[in-house]
C-alpha cells in the first residue's frame, strides 16, 4: 500500500488541479485506476507510475520515490561512488541505449538483485 505521505501528496495535487485519482491517472498517461490501487489497495507503487506521475506533475522523480517509500535505507545519491570500474563503464554504456533498451536491462538487474539478496534482507514490496 502506498504511503500516507504519497496518498496525502496524489490527494493535494487532484485537488489543486480539479482532478479525480482516475483524471490525474489517464493525464498522466497511467492506466485509469494505477492512482485509485496504489492509495485504496495492496498495490506497491511501480517506477514506471512513478516516473510518469512525477513527469506529468512536473516534481522531482526522486521525490516521489521517496515519498513511497522507495529509497528507504538506500544510498543512492550522486556522492555515493561505483567502486567496481566494470560497473562503472557498463552503466556509462547502458545510459547511452534508448529508454526501453534501459528499462529492460534494469528490470533484469532489479530480478538478479532481489533474487541474490539473502532472505532476511528482502524486502516484501517490489518497484517494477
Amino acid at each position: 500500500m502506498a504511503s500516507r505521505q504519497l496518498e496525502d501528496f496524489v490527494r493535494q495535487q487532484c485537488k489543486e488541479k480539479g482532478l479525480s485519482l482516475r483524471g490525474l491517472s489517464i493525464a498522466a498517461g497511467l492506466s485509469p485506476g494505477t492512482l485509485h490501487n496504489l492509495i485504496s489497495r495492496e498495490y506497491q507503487p511501480s517506477i514506471f507510475s512513478l516516473n510518469r506521475l512525477a513527469d506529468y506533475l512536473g516534481v522531482r522523480r526522486e521525490y516521489l520515490w521517496q515519498l513511497a517509500g522507495l529509497l528507504n535505507d538506500m544510498d543512492y545519491g550522486p556522492e555515493v561512488p561505483l567502486t567496481d570500474p566494470r560497473l562503472k563503464f557498463y552503466f556509462a554504456r547502458i545510459d547511452r541505449l534508448p529508454e526501453n533498451a534501459r528499462n529492460l536491462i534494469i528490470n533484469m538487474l532489479k530480478a538478479l538483485a532481489d533474487y541474490f539478496q539473502p532472505p532476511d534482507n528482502k524486502k516484501a514490496s517490489s518497484t517494477d
